[in-house]
């Protein structure tokens, strides 16, 4: 039994982990194509943030938990200060 559930949460954590990959590939293409516009700056910040979503599914997946609390409390920040420098330094594509 105990080895049933072993395998059991071994495989949920690989469809999760392709999930997130999934969802890391399908935010990056959307990163690439998108064309520069008016605050595009913004937009690609929004869509690095969904790739930080992913990353902390996969973290929580292969089991680093501390590593992905710890990225889960950094990468808004990093996000923010990326879109507030913008802001202020009024940056072009």
């Amino acid at each position: 039994m105990v080895m049933l559930m072993e395998q059991f949460i071994g495989i949920v954590k690989d469809i999760l982990v392709l999930i997130a990959s999934f969802g890391i590939l399908l935010a990056s293409y959307r990163l690439w194509i998108e064309k520069d516009r008016k605050n595009i700056i913004y937009a690609r910040i929004h869509i690095l943030g969904v790739i930080d979503c992913a990353c902390f599914l996969i973290f929580i997946a292969l089991g680093e938990t501390l590593l992905a609390f710890v990225y889960l409390i950094l990468a808004p920040f990093l996000a923010h200060a990326i879109a507030h420098a913008a802001y202020n330094d009024n940056l072009s594509e």
